[in-house]
């Protein structure tokens, strides 16, 4: 099975510019995982929740490193969420993605988000974006087409 089969088609996508605040609601909103940014029509990055959350929390060094400051109360998370909003997407994104073409074989799609520590990847034919697709849509695929209870 290959990419083409399983990958989905409608995904979000935002300018470089746009604020994080916006990406945020972006996300909540149509209950989605990520948005792809674009420039030009190209891809130039890929923003997930997890970036946020890296964003908005300390890094346990971090946070081992000035405990006594309490950075973990509502005042010190609020005053960083304050500080992030406004900025522009670029400061948090992922530069430069890993992609995959609509050949590649599920399996090999699968390897490489293993390899690579993400949960979604983009489809390309040649420089635009035309799918995207998660450890889900793989795992379900697996499932779907092996298992004769589903």
């Amino acid at each position: 099975m290959e990419i083409k089969d399983i990958m989905r088609e409608n995904f979000v996508t935002v300018e470089p510019d746009t604020p994080i605040k916006r990406v945020n609601q972006l996300l909540h909103q149509l209950n989605c995982n990520f948005v792809l940014v674009e420039d030009d029509q190209k891809l130039f990055g890929i923003v997930t929740f997890s970036d946020l959350f890296r964003h908005l929390l300390p890094s346990y060094s971090n946070f081992l490193a000035h405990a006594d400051e309490n950075m973990l109360f509502p005042k010190h998370i609020e005053e960083r969420a304050l500080e992030l909003i406004n900025k522009p997407v670029t400061e948090i994104m992922t530069r430069e993605p890993e992609t995959v073409k609509t050949s590649l074989p599920i399996i090999e799609a699968g390897a490489l988000m293993l390899a690579h520590k993400v949960k979604q990847l983009p489809v390309v034919d040649g420089d635009k974006v035309v799918g995207v697709i998660s450890y889900t849509d793989i795992t379900w695929s697996l499932i779907i087409k092996n298992c004769k209870y589903f």
